[in-house]
């Protein structure tokens, strides 16, 4: 690991467990185990620090996206349904970051690192109209603003993944896919996506038997069982 990785990753450490108000330079250099001028040299304050950190865990979950996208899949619900479970995926296996990115908000576009994410943004929104291009001119998708698509498909994963991320929400993150994906189809196409399919009852015969105190059957009969799965 390199001097700017291992300074994230202290840092990223003393965001989550002193909060970024209370974490200093000094805590996040020490943590680290870097010198004072290798520490500067990558970065001269903390909130260069934090924007830098922000920018790289914004482009860990894009660089997923990308290749979603890049693969042209010819069907709009795998595209839509890569992004997502990509999206889930990422927050379940990197937690402490995701709970970094929601808790600082957005950058200052006027800053380096902010024009930076902004040219990111943009990449990824081309990438979004060049697949989207032919399923609107086929008009199975309506034509809507780049941030209103996003908002589309990552936005409710995002509202989903933060209650996660507060343990407000048992289980996975990642069960909730099919439904996001269905919602997020549905929002694209202005068409009601048909809910995720649930196993139907099961319906069969059974023998039932009547028993003694002793084991002994002093009765029996045959009769037909339908059961439900659970809600």
């Amino acid at each position: 690991m390199g001097i700017r990785e291992r300074v994230l990753a202290a840092a990223l450490a003393c965001f989550i467990e002193e909060g970024y108000e209370r974490a200093t330079i000094a805590r996040i250099r020490e943590r680290s185990g870097v010198s004072n001028g290798a520490l500067f040299h990558h970065f001269r304050t903390k909130e260069a620090i934090a924007s830098a950190l922000y920018v790289d865990s914004i482009a860990s979950v894009q660089d997923g996206y990308r290749q979603v996208l890049a693969a042209n899949p010819a069907a709009l619900a795998d595209a839509v349904g890569g992004v997502i479970r990509h999206q889930l995926r990422w927050i379940e296996e990197h937690p402490d970051r995701a709970r970094f990115v929601y808790s600082q908000g957005r950058l200052d576009w006027s800053t380096e690192a902010g024009l930076r994410l902004r040219e990111m943004n943009e990449e990824l929104n081309h990438e979004y109209r060049r697949w989207l291009a032919p399923f609107v001119e086929r008009g199975e998708v309506r034509e809507l603003p780049m941030t209103v698509v996003v908002a589309l498909v990552t936005g409710p994963a995002h509202a989903i993944a933060q209650q996660w991320l507060a343990g407000q929400l048992p289980g996975s993150a990642s069960e909730f896919a099919e439904h996001l994906i269905a919602a997020a189809v549905a929002g694209l196409t202005g068409t009601p996506a048909a809910p995720p399919s649930r196993p139907g009852p099961v319906e069969g015969r059974i023998r039932i038997q009547l028993l003694d105190a002793d084991g002994a059957v002093v009765g029996e009969g045959d009769g037909v069982a339908r059961l439900h799965p659970p809600e």
